[in-house]
């Protein structure tokens, strides 16, 4: 390729990363490693009323564990580059490219009804207004916007992933704004812009956007500015129903959840209100509304009283996927097969090896279903074949997105002991959720009702029993280490002819309060003899 490759990102900071985005973000990155050109990271943060620093934060975050180090060293932010689109508003609008377009949102509503009543498509093209109009407004300070004046011709364009033919005839060509009435530059301005500005060579993106590339192509014509590449990314299904997989998954599955523990508990919306810091309104039309989405707080607020978990909702942003303890180079090779082949039967690969390998001539048309059980057989592969040394530091990036765990108070060492008496783990989170107790102070330990019923009281407490029977055992190893611990549980299961299971899950129950938990020996020897026999002391109290 005779010229440098310039790629780019450019997301809006209005929530954590989403799963399409980070595969927007590896194709651009892999596309300009592959030819050895520039990866450029820009914020689109026009949009005011939803754009946050906390939310800029997270994209980056989330881009830099998954790899995805970008080559500018300043960021591009739009909201600082006001001076530099007005000056080219301006200037279109003096050319007579551009004009001023000062209908109310009521107006273009009834507008758009009377198209649909006439069972037409709604087209906005420039309206025929009298000077006298025009210097009425002006001299009222009325609210406007400014529009492009859109050449009224064909529009077609090829596309480096969907073929010729793409884009629209003249009959649907229309005006569009390029500035708000807030003053603020549109995303189809902005980003015209700032490609050409950048000198970006190649722009990949979701398939929701091709249309939106007429404009982009009728404005870079206007202002003489280069056509990039254009390469229109297959759409993310969710494999279940075959629907494109969204933000609004989360939200959706935490409404209809919230909407039955209202009807379970014969409850009202105000009644949920009360138990969250949400205003009544708020969740009445969230209810009501599956437009109306709950920030990720809010849901947070939501699920802590209807009882339910992250565990429960599907991973569709970066982070979930963070919180749930999948490896970035897992979650890397996943997302580069979602609409990509790299030839032959490869599937697990490098960075290095994605990299070498990445084209946009294997980006496939059809859209791609995000298979869950296929990552997860790819984490467990990646953490199988992975360095201790570097499972701990993953282990370390889980436990910054789960600040809450008991696991961020245990050192390197410990972690490592961790991941090895948990070999053969699926996610982080397993080796997090079944060594919590490890870390945990006595008193913190709360007994799971069925663990206590099946396996301590069963069978006229039989795992009672155990315990009793077993504690001046334990009490009197002069060395305590699994060996040890192994060795006398064994002697006591062989003079009482019962099987391991039936001592190691009472004594697992006593100390960890659940059934689940890393191999016992291992985990008596690393609670230390005297918190072992403080918990079975504690589970041998009569208030259990």
């Amino acid at each position: 390729m005779a010229n440098k490759v310039i790629t780019r990102f450019a997301p809006s900071p209005t929530g954590y990363l989403h799963v399409g985005g980070a595969r927007t973000a590896l194709f651009s990155f892999l596309l300009a490693r592959h030819f050895g050109g520039e990866f450029l990271l820009r914020i689109e943060d026009t949009d005011l009323a939803r754009s946050t620093e906390t939310a800029v934060h997270q994209l980056l975050d989330d881009l830099r564990w998954l790899g995805l180090n970008w080559d500018n060293t300043e960021l591009v932010f739009q909201s600082k580059r006001l001076e530099i689109y007005n000056k080219i508003i301006d200037d279109l609008l003096k050319r007579g490219l551009a004009y001023k377009a000062y209908e109310t949102d009521e107006e273009l509503t009834a507008q758009r009804a009377v198209a649909e009543k006439a069972k037409r498509t709604y087209i906005y093209r420039r309206p025929q207004l009298t000077d006298d109009q025009l210097r009425a407004y002006e001299s009222e300070n009325r609210p406007h916007v400014v529009r492009f004046a859109t050449p009224v011709k064909d529009y077609y364009f090829e596309d480096a992933v969907l073929g010729p033919g793409q884009g629209v005839n003249s009959t649907q060509v229309q005006d569009f704004v390029i500035r708000k009435s807030d003053g603020m530059p549109t995303y189809h301005f902005a980003v015209v812009v700032d490609d050409a500005d950048a000198g970006i060579t190649h722009v990949l993106r979701g398939q929701e956007h091709l249309l939106n590339t007429v404009n982009h192509i009728a404005l870079q014509e206007a202002l003489g500015y280069p056509r990039p590449i254009y390469a229109h990314l297959p759409v993310i299904l969710n494999p279940q129903d075959g629907s494109k997989m969204s933000k609004r998954d989360r939200d959706k599955l935490i409404r209809q959840r919230a909407q039955n523990w209202l009807k379970t508990n014969k409850t009202s919306p105000q009644d949920l209100a009360a138990k969250t810091s949400l205003a009544v309104s708020q969740i009445e039309d969230w209810l009501k509304d599956t437009q109306k989405q709950l920030d990720i707080p809010e849901q947070q607020q939501v699920m802590s009283v209807i009882g339910l978990k992250n565990t429960d909702l599907p991973e569709i942003l970066v982070h979930d996927f963070r919180k749930a303890g999948y490896l970035p180079e897992a979650m890397l090779n996943f997302l580069a097969l979602l609409g990509w082949n790299p030839g032959g039967d490869r599937e697990r690969m490098t960075t290095e090896q994605l990299i070498e390998l990445f084209t946009i001539e294997g980006i496939g048309r059809s859209n791609a279903k995000f298979n869950r059980e296929k990552l997860l057989a790819f984490n467990t592969e990646y953490a199988a074949s992975t360095s201790a040394a570097h499972l701990v530091q993953a282990f370390k990036a889980y436990l910054a997105v789960n600040p809450e765990s008991p696991l961020a108070r245990a050192s390197d060492e410990q972690l490592a002991k961790m991941l090895e008496m948990k070999k053969g783990f699926r996610l982080l989170r397993d080796v997090d959720e079944s060594s919590r107790f490890l870390f945990m102070r006595d008193d913190e330990i709360t007994y799971q009702p069925d663990a206590v019923e099946k396996v301590l009281k069963k069978s006229d407490n039989q795992g009672l029993t155990v315990l009793r029977d077993l504690r001046p055992i334990l009490a009197t190893l002069s060395t305590w280490n699994h060996a040890t611990i192994e060795s006398a549980i064994n002697a006591y299961g062989a003079e009482k002819q019962l099987g391991l299971g039936k001592i190691a899950q009472p004594v697992r129950v006593a100390v960890s309060g659940g059934t689940i938990s890393p191999p016992i020996f291992e985990s008596l020897e690393f609670l230390g003899k005297e918190n072992t026999l403080a918990r079975i002391d504690r589970c041998l109290t009569p208030a259990l």
